[in-house]
């Protein structure tokens, strides 16, 4: 268990250093109303989405990994901790400032993040996974962003965004715990790989604009509280993942320390310094 709580650390520094590059990136091209299909195709011409790509995905192979030994709650909790490291690098590279406020707030979500991580008990079985009920949940996450990408100021919807974003990833990590082992021709076969690209799109697509139109450190509390709360109760309902023994009360409250604490982030976090180059267009 320790080296696979290794590799979930691990993976949370390269989901927090993605998630600056991929920021800094989705202010360099102009900003579109409603959701922006292409996008991610626009930003794959930037060298620093490109280099966020790449740390996403090294992160996601590591929690891959972690996944076979690790509850589902555990790890998403741990990868949470990306957060702390978002917002650093955020003040660094974008300029963010963070109040006492925003300290407190981070501070909230760190030690949730950690109560929750110290109450892995049993992984239950991932291979009853509702994948139909994944795939209407998917396509559900679209509808709702579709809506939420013409809510003004952008700033608010922009928001939105960041916590539908957290619920596709939220059901990816899922869909990822239901592969199980197998050959990879084997894995291609089975539905939960195809749910698993596809949430996994709609997160990037959604969280670039997020981040392209909200200051980052709130979009990402949202998007990482989502994520982990979401990933962590779809754990214990459908997959059987369960805590420690006794360890009920440091659940409820690891959790509501993550809420509060990203809501805080929310409501009152400070913007960032947009880079110059970032525009806007109505096409």
């Amino acid at each position: 268990m320790g080296t696979a709580l290794i590799a979930v650390l691990a993976a949370a520094v390269c989901s927090g250093a993605a998630t600056v590059l991929q920021a800094r990136a989705a202010r360099r091209v102009s900003v579109r109303s409603g959701l922006d299909a292409g996008l991610l195709v626009r930003l794959a011409t930037q060298p620093s989405y490109v280099v966020a790509l790449a740390l996403m995905a090294t992160g996601f192979l590591l929690s891959f990994w972690a996944l076979r030994t690790l509850p589902l709650f555990v790890v998403q909790a741990g990868r949470a901790s990306s957060l702390a490291v978002a917002a650093v690098l955020a003040a660094v590279v974008l300029g963010a400032r963070l109040s006492r406020r925003d300290v407190a707030a981070l501070a909230a979500v760190t030690a949730g993040l950690v109560a929750l991580a110290g109450t892995a008990g049993g992984s239950g079985d991932p291979r009853a996974l509702p994948v139909l009920a994944m795939v209407a949940a998917g396509a559900g996450v679209v509808v709702l962003a579709l809506a939420a990408a013409r809510v003004r100021p952008l700033a608010r919807g922009g928001l939105v965004l960041a916590v539908l974003a957290g619920v596709a990833f939220a059901l990816m990590a899922l869909a990822a715990r239901g592969l199980g082992d197998g050959a990879p021709l084997e894995l291609v076969g089975r539905p939960a790989v195809w749910v698993m690209l596809g949430t996994g799109v709609v997160g990037l697509s959604l969280a670039a604009t997020a981040l392209q139109r909200s200051p980052v450190v709130p979009a990402t509390a949202l998007m990482v509280a989502t994520e982990t709360c979401l990933g962590a109760l779809l754990g214990i309902a459908l997959v059987g993942d369960r805590w420690a023994p006794g360890a009920a009360p440091l659940v409820a409250g690891g959790f509501t320390a993550v809420l509060l604490g990203a809501l805080a982030l929310a409501r009152f976090g400070a913007p960032d310094r947009a880079p110059a180059g970032a525009t806007s267009s109505a096409a």
